[in-house]
């Protein structure tokens, strides 16, 4: 299962994508918006997006808006989640191998379609590579969102 949203910026890339993974066979559950508006809060859909991918075992995300920086920091600020922003395929990569990354949010206003295609494509079929150095740095990562103010 994948949980998308989007804001004005990233609106289009979102439905083209939509439209990718359901061709794919993938299930896809859309926060919104469900038609383009330029008012859209980026921080209202990341929330509601982390929310959900946190409250659903190996949950995954996909954000998409203009520069991709908002929608990451928002959905960072929610336990258990790990977003990571990407605009070439091999950070995406990473950030499932080395980060167990569970969101993935696009910048819509930096790359093609293809591109973020590419990068989404990547990043669904990479898994977590569970080493030890990893698997202790996310443990870290946990001990900080628990343990701070």
């Amino acid at each position: 299962m994948l949980v998308i949203g989007a804001d004005h910026a990233g609106f289009s890339l979102k439905e083209f994508l939509k439209r990718k993974l359901a061709k794919a066979g993938e299930e896809v559950i859309d926060v919104g918006p469900r038609t383009r508006k330029k008012g859209d809060d980026y921080p209202v859909i990341a929330l509601e997006l982390a929310k959900r991918v946190r409250r659903t075992t190996g949950g995954r995300g996909l954000l998409i808006c203009g520069s991709g920086i908002g929608m990451s920091m928002v959905a960072n600020k929610v336990a258990g989640i790990r977003a990571a922003n990407a605009w070439e395929p091999n950070i995406a990569r990473r950030s499932r191998q080395e980060e167990d990354a569970n969101v993935l949010v696009l910048p819509a206003d930096f790359i093609s379609r293809t591109t973020a295609e590419k990068i989404l494509t990547l990043w669904l079929a990479t898994p977590f590579k569970r080493i030890a150095r990893y698997r202790r740095r996310l443990g870290e990562v946990q001990h900080i969102e628990h343990h701070t103010t």
